[in-house]
């Protein structure tokens, strides 16, 4: 404890050169954070889209019971699915009342016979769409197949994309920030050289004139991820409403706080090892500590 009260005074020495390593580090971890709600929330976005029906096939009128059990079986089989409902042109005419009671001309004249019975096929992944669309368009019974290929395509193509652009951009703000803290810590023990060698000559050891510059580099890694961490926290707090009606019935918010505390845990515990290593670098760089 006397170490860190001795690490904090000593940062209020040079408060500026504190700030800029502190602040390097609390726009790295804000970019991450940002990243990990990102794809966290793309990966929920693509799980309830993978959760509904991606193939719907309307079959022709004349189609017979038989001949729908047919091709439901025939669905099945290929093991691409995780469920297949039929839905009779009663069921589809109580959808189309529902999704229109609120425009009573929509509901004229409309009757089970205007409505083509049809069967909602869900598949165990979004690139499995395209091989169960070809199956159900090869069948004559068939009159019209909907699949959303491409928008479950496009989210699985963008969810990649900023998985790996997100560690691409933070890998380099870390090794920006990695490097600050080097240089931060280096000019410290630079300006306390004289000092240093005094403690030395007095018998200090080389770890007891090392843990200082440990804690600082400690420091400067969990106020960055803290700080990164109450900013996204706030930032999703005042927006998450309206997310949350662009999104519909995607939910998402409210994120629970716990998700929060254990990201920060997370983060602090890598920031606080990245300032760590920035700090056994300088150290052996000017101090020849081992």
């Amino acid at each position: 404890m006397n170490q860190v009260k001795k690490t904090i005074k000593l940062l209020r020495r040079s408060p500026y050169q504190a700030l800029a390593a502190a602040l390097a580090m609390s726009l790295t971890f804000f970019v991450a954070t940002i990243f990990v709600v990102l794809v966290i929330g793309g990966q929920i976005v693509l799980n309830y889209i993978e959760q509904r029906p991606q193939v719907i096939a309307f079959f022709k009128d004349d189609t017979s019971d038989q001949k729908i059990s047919e091709i439901i079986d025939q669905v099945k089989s290929t093991g691409l699915v995780t469920n297949v409902k039929y839905v009779t042109k009663e069921e589809a005419l109580a959808i189309y009342r529902e999704r229109n009671k609120e425009d009573p001309l929509l509901l004229e004249s409309v009757s089970a016979d205007f409505l083509p019975a049809s069967v909602d096929i869900s598949v165990k992944k979004a690139q499995d769409i395209g091989q169960i669309t070809q199956v159900v368009k090869s069948r004559s019974e068939v009159d019209k197949v909907i699949t959303p290929e491409n928008l479950v395509e496009q989210l699985v193509k963008w969810t990649k994309a900023l998985r790996l652009g997100g560690i691409i951009f933070v890998s380099t703000l870390l090794s920006i920030s990695f490097l600050i803290i080097i240089m931060v810590i280096g000019m410290r023990i630079a300006i306390r050289r004289d000092e240093i060698s005094i403690m030395s000559l007095v018998g200090a050891t080389k770890w007891y004139i090392a843990k200082p510059f440990f804690i600082e580099g400690a420091l400067y890694g969990i106020l960055g991820a803290s700080l990164s961490i109450f900013l996204v926290y706030v930032i999703l707090l005042f927006y998450s409403p309206n997310i949350q009606n662009f999104l519909g019935p995607i939910q998402i918010f409210p994120i629970t706080p716990l998700f929060f505390v254990y990201l920060w845990a997370g983060e602090a515990l890598v920031a606080a090892f990245v300032g760590i290593a920035g700090a056994t670098i300088a150290l052996f760089r000017y101090l020849k500590v081992r």
